[in-house]
């Protein structure tokens, strides 16, 4: 056998095997890989310092990226919970929610108190869809609510949440609504006394 003939199959043998694509990572691997990477948590705060900048569609991109992140976003969403500016409170509420970990019901429970509408339907909207009803009565309240839009928030969520509409129209005059939310408050009085 020629040394020419034998440096192919040396060749092949060697290299044959391995594929000259790169590896494909499953996405646990990368997500593992991301978590780790020390970069991490300062992209994630850079993200949730920009949500007081971002509306439309550039503030929904945002918020599911950091949904995307997972476990590494959620002490800094905690903490953006406190932030001066509601649109982060409300952004890091949603992300919080959407994240659902049960570990950050207490402090999506302690957003229910902020002075901020808008954050406070957020935080019980999000609660309720980790599974909790601690945010129902200020879903029920904000029906009540003089902006047309938070009533329209609140109402989408109550509805996803148990099933029900009770009649209840949004933008219907004031007395339609009045009967409406009188079965909304019986409904959550009802199951206030069911949780007892």
């Amino acid at each position: 056998m020629s040394i020419r003939l034998l440096a192919v199959l040396f060749a092949v043998a060697l290299f044959g095997c391995k594929s000259s694509e790169p590896e494909e990572r499953s996405a646990d691997e990368r997500g593992f890989a991301e978590s780790t990477n020390p970069m991490v948590p300062a992209r994630i705060q850079a993200r949730v310092d920009n949500i007081r900048y971002q509306r439309g569609t550039t503030l929904i991109t945002n918020l599911e990226r950091l949904v995307a992140y997972g476990q590494p976003a959620i002490p800094i969403c905690v903490e953006g919970l406190k932030s001066d500016d509601a649109m982060t409170r409300m952004g890091c509420a949603y992300v919080l929610g959407r994240i659902g970990d049960t570990r950050a019901v207490a402090d999506l429970e302690g957003a229910l108190q902020d002075p901020v509408d808008y954050v406070r339907y957020e935080a019980a909207s999000q609660l309720g869809n980790m599974g909790s009803k601690s945010g129902y009565g200020v879903l029920v309240e904000g029906l009540e609510s003089d902006r047309v839009e938070y009533r329209f928030k609140c109402f989408e969520a109550l509805r996803e949440l148990s099933g029900h509409t009770f009649d209840y129209v949004h933008n219907a005059p004031d007395e339609e609504r009045a009967a409406a939310v009188a079965k909304w408050k019986a409904w959550l009085e009802q199951i206030n006394s069911e949780n007892m």
